[in-house]
């Protein structure tokens, strides 16, 4: 039995939240491989009742589904680092206890069957530490990007009240052209996309292996709450670009990790709605991310983007 677990950090966005939580239980298989699932919300000091949500859906929900609440927002580098050292209290052991991990945005809607695909990837090649689903915008199909770009023009504005039904009613309409999401999903999955397209990125919905964690680290928790662009960070590790001390000193000698993503695994990402909200200036916070990337690395994220690519 392979033990999973599916951690999603949550800022507010209760109805956002209600939707993602719904579609994991809904799409989740597991008809096909021998998985054990298990779901962790961290609740990054919401004002929203999210306690009493996730109560509330895991009366119906499939798998454990577990609540952690920090007082206040902690910054996502710390909600992923606690996804990854969560143990529930009657399973004995530090960081790290499950086979692997899932960090999921709660502005997510998943496709059907997208867990498997995800872990028949990991399963054919133990260098493989990270993957993550298609979405909508993944540069490998034009289906994806008109996709993406009907998501722009259909999306939820986030100052003003929505509901779920609300939505379901946008995604409802940015996949029209192809008879809606599920369908849409079924399309790419029949595509002639391979299991796993190596050196792609996405920090949206993705999979990590725990033996990479323990080579090169748990992300950055710098200048909490805002942070460094974590994800990118974590990336140019993997590359070498970056080497914290931590790093044992076999790496990369033996072989870099491979990432990048599941070409049968398929989600609906709602752009970019997970810490949006009333009185949210992304420009500000995106600004301040860039401070605090100079201020650790000395350059420019653009400079390390550049050597990433290179």
């Amino acid at each position: 039995m392979i033990k999973i677990l599916v951690g999603m950090p949550v800022l507010d966005n209760i109805e956002m939240t209600r939707a993602c939580v719904q579609s994991l239980y809904r799409s989740t298989d597991l008809d096909k491989m021998d998985l054990d699932v298990s779901v962790v919300i961290i609740d990054n000091g919401s004002k929203d009742d999210i306690a009493a949500l996730i109560k509330e859906e895991s009366r119906v929900g499939r798998f454990p589904t577990y609540y952690v609440r920090n007082p206040e927002n902690l910054g996502v580098a710390i909600a992923w680092n606690q996804i990854l050292r969560f143990a529930p209290s009657n399973v004995p052991g530090s960081a790290l206890c499950y086979d692997y991990y899932v960090i999921t945005n709660n502005d997510v809607l998943f496709g059907p069957d997208w867990l498997q695909p995800m872990v028949e990837v990991m399963e054919c090649d133990e260098r493989i530490g990270w993957v993550a689903a298609l979405e909508n915008g993944s540069p490998v199909m034009e289906e994806l990007i008109e996709a993406h770009s009907n998501t722009k023009r259909y999306r939820i504005n986030p100052n003003k009240p929505y509901s779920s039904e609300n939505i379901l009613e946008s995604v409802k309409r940015v996949y029209e052209k192809w008879g809606g999401h599920e369908s849409f999903c079924r399309l790419v999955k029949d595509s002639d996309l391979p299991l796993f397209i190596q050196r792609m990125r996405s920090a949206v919905c993705f999979m990590l292996r725990p033996a990479m964690v323990r080579q090169i680290g748990f992300f950055d928790e710098d200048f909490s709450p805002v942070g460094i662009s974590e994800d990118l960070e974590y990336f140019l590790r993997i590359e070498g670009v970056i080497s914290p001390p931590w790093i044992t000193d076999d790496y990369p000698a033996k072989g870099k990790w491979k990432y990048g993503l599941c070409g049968r695994s398929v989600i609906h990402h709602n752009w970019c709605m997970t810490r949006q909200g009333p009185g949210f200036d992304g420009r500000r916070w995106d600004r301040e991310k860039e401070k605090n990337w100079r201020a650790k690395f000395g350059r420019s994220k653009k400079y390390y983007t550049k050597k990433f690519l290179a």
